[in-house]
């Protein structure tokens, strides 16, 4: 486990507890959806006249970056009127539609995070990736579950979850395909390109805990106070979360440092 200090633990309970402090709320944020929907409908847009997946990450990206990082009660509620309205789903092509009732899934709405139990497999990354290399090299693997009965692996408790076994805060985590999943391990660390080797041992481990219901997740994450010294660095995050949503696979990767 992990030794981080006081004031990281503190910048990092800060830095997670600060959306509710400053949430604009749904009175903002479901305008803006609508306004995006509206316009990604429109016959000028990306998709044409039907919503892509492109499109509707945007529009949802107005409960984020756009609003205060959260799904809070009432987007969640007013997300689930759209996915059961045959109207709203029409002209939402298939892809767009996953996306949506992913991304409803993971940000439920729920604020208290979970009991999990997260730590370092015995083996080494390069033993469970299979090669070394840029990737390997810099990865840093957890995994673990959920100890309370009845709850399942959402936003607040992924984040949370990382935090825990990791250390530094992690931004809100994004829903991505395995494809997008597969472009990211494949992006460049400390300016070198990962090996086909130590990539596809990273999917091979995450799938297999991901099973048929193919729940992945990314995002990126800075430390401002380092690991062994001095300095800034940062990187981004892989999740798997199998079918019961109770057990979660990280690889997280240093891609920088100052």
């Amino acid at each position: 486990m992990k030794l981080i200090s006081l004031r990281t633990a503190f910048c990092g309970l800060s830095l997670l507890a600060a959306p509710a402090a400053l949430a604009w709320g749904s009175t903002h944020s479901i305008p803006q959806f609508e306004s995006r929907i509206a316009a990604a409908r429109a016959s000028g847009s990306a998709g044409g006249t039907t919503v892509v997946r492109s499109e509707i990450q945007s529009a949802l990206d107005a409960f984020l970056s756009a609003d205060d990082g959260r799904t809070d009660a009432e987007e969640y509620a007013y997300l689930a009127s759209r996915i059961a309205s045959p109207v709203f789903l029409t002209g939402i092509d298939a892809s767009a539609q996953d996306y949506l009732f992913r991304y409803h899934e993971l940000n439920d709405a729920v604020a208290a995070p979970l009991t999990t139990d997260v730590s370092t497999p015995a083996q080494t990354p390069a033993q469970i990736l299979g090669a070394s290399g840029p990737l390997a090299n810099n990865a840093w693997i957890q995994a673990g579950g959920v100890l309370e009965q009845g709850g399942v692996l959402n936003q607040t408790t992924l984040e949370w979850a990382y935090y825990s076994a990791f250390g530094p805060a992690p931004r809100t985590f994004s829903v991505v395909t395995l494809n997008e999943l597969i472009v990211r391990l494949n992006s460049p660390v400390f300016g070198q390109t990962p090996s086909s080797a130590e990539v596809n041992g990273a999917v091979a481990y995450l799938s297999a805990n991901a099973g048929e219901g193919a729940r992945y997740y990314v995002t990126t994450w800075v430390d401002p106070y380092g690991r062994t010294g001095p300095g800034d660095i940062g990187g981004y995050v892989v999740a798997s979360v199998n079918e019961d949503r109770d057990s979660v696979r990280f690889i997280e990767v240093m891609t920088w440092s100052q």
